[in-house]
């Protein structure tokens, strides 16, 4: 019964990042089969693969034996991630679009091609605010 809870529990939080299971396959080096029995409850997972998902969803691992707790949502993480940000400044839910920059995003392995991205995109909103 546990397996299956901890298989829902990952299928839930991969669904709410937008994360086939394809791609969280992928990211910890399995394949999507051993995926879909992880999430189907039907094969048990050892604490190291925990682990190895918990990190490719960037959730804590506790997260999968805690209930009553909702899946995190980007909205949840993108709060850490903002430098300078305010922490109590509402962000919305991410639309199709923004999930896709935000894949495409993570893709780009080269730390200086991310900081340009980062400083075109500041450049566009600069010019548009000009308008």
């Amino acid at each position: 019964m546990l397996d299956k809870k901890i298989g829902q529990k990952i299928k839930q939080i991969r669904k709410s990042w937008g994360l086939s299971q394809i791609e969280l396959a992928e990211k910890i080096g399995i394949s999507f089969q051993q995926i879909q029995k992880y999430e189907k409850g039907s094969t048990r997972i050892s604490v190291v693969r925990l682990q190895q998902i918990a990190e490719a969803l960037g959730v804590n691992i506790s997260n999968f034996f805690e209930e009553g707790k909702r899946a995190p949502q980007v909205s949840d993480h993108a709060l850490r991630y903002i430098p300078g940000g305010d922490p109590f400044e509402t962000i919305q839910p991410l639309n199709k679009e923004e999930m896709t920059l935000l894949k495409l995003f993570r893709k780009t392995r080269n730390r200086k091609i991310r900081e340009g991205i980062i400083k075109q995109l500041r450049g566009i909103i600069e010019l548009e605010s000009r308008r």
